[in-house]
């Protein structure tokens, strides 16, 4: 093909590798945008899961998907569809809690806490809770 002097081709940006959001059934977060479970509490406010079944390694492309699935949560709790049903959020009555298998990578435990601002400065309460020993609280 060949291109005239006026022709300029259009530069390619990626902004997010589309493997790293696509649905994995073999990923130990299967489908990064799907809410996973949405608790709405009576008075206000909702509880909204991560749920990671299978021990997450540290590689780059789970950080990404793992990433991208919180910042759909902290999207989600700012829609009006989210406010019809559970409230304003904030942190005092909407928690993201990320339900992780306890053979998951430690660099993951450590990117989690790390999103706990990010949660609270986007009105949510993040926890950390092993799937696998439910009464194992990470905070």
């Amino acid at each position: 093909m060949r291109r005239g002097k006026n022709v300029m081709a259009a530069p390619i940006i990626m902004h997010n590798a589309f493997e790293d959001t696509y649905d994995d059934a073999d990923h130990p977060i299967p489908a990064v945008e799907t809410l996973d479970l949405n608790v709405v509490k009576k008075g206000g406010g909702s509880d909204l899961s991560i749920i990671i079944a299978s021990p997450l390694k540290a590689d780059e492309r789970s950080q990404r998907r793992l990433l991208r699935k919180i910042e759909l949560y902290l999207i989600f709790i700012s829609t009006p569809e989210f406010e019809r049903e559970s409230g304003a959020a904030n942190p005092e009555t909407t928690s993201i809690i990320v339900r992780i298998h306890s053979g998951s990578d430690a660099a993951i435990f450590d990117l989690l806490e790390k999103c706990k601002p990010w949660a609270r400065a986007n009105n949510a309460d993040f926890k950390v809770s092993l799937l696998d020993r439910p009464d194992d609280r990470l905070h």
